[in-house]
């Protein structure tokens, strides 16, 4: 399966310990990692759209809340996960890939409640696997 992440990511905060390399370096990770599997033949790329922007912001207005759309022509499908710089802000690296990693696993379960999903697609199984792949990346980058 193919994998794709989606950065929208406003200025309102420069400094940080949010590193935009930290997005590249986890998507090309999740990429190699899930080369080879397959979830079924309904979805072949998923989308993680990642939006990080102050939710009380001036740009705040411009994002929506919660997205899962399943494109049927193409076979992608396509999920969001929304950041506060407010909160991120005050966050280790480490706790930034952690939640990361909690919010995408969320979106993934989120296709759970649509009313037109996916038929020959393992969500379940790409959700667990997904969680199991992001724990092993956390665990290379921060070793206990």
């Amino acid at each position: 399966m193919e994998i794709e992440i989606k950065c929208t990511i406003t200025n309102e905060y420069l400094e940080s310990n949010f590193n935009i390399d930290d997005i590249n370096n986890l998507e090309n990770y999740l990429i190699e990692r899930f080369a080879e599997k397959n979830y079924g033949e309904s979805v072949i790329k998923y989308f993680f759209g990642f939006e990080l922007y102050k939710f009380n912001g001036g740009f705040a207005q411009f994002f929506n809340d919660d997205i899962e759309k399943w494109l049927t022509k193409n076979k992608w499908f396509v999920t969001n996960a929304d950041f506060d710089w407010d909160h991120f802000i005050n966050l280790s690296r480490e706790e930034i890939l952690r939640l990361i990693k909690d919010e995408f696993v969320k979106s993934i379960g989120r296709i759970e409640n649509m009313k037109r999903k996916p038929k020959h697609f393992n969500y379940r199984l790409f959700q667990k696997d997904f969680e199991e792949i992001m724990d092993d990346y956390i665990m290379k980058k921060f070793p206990l």
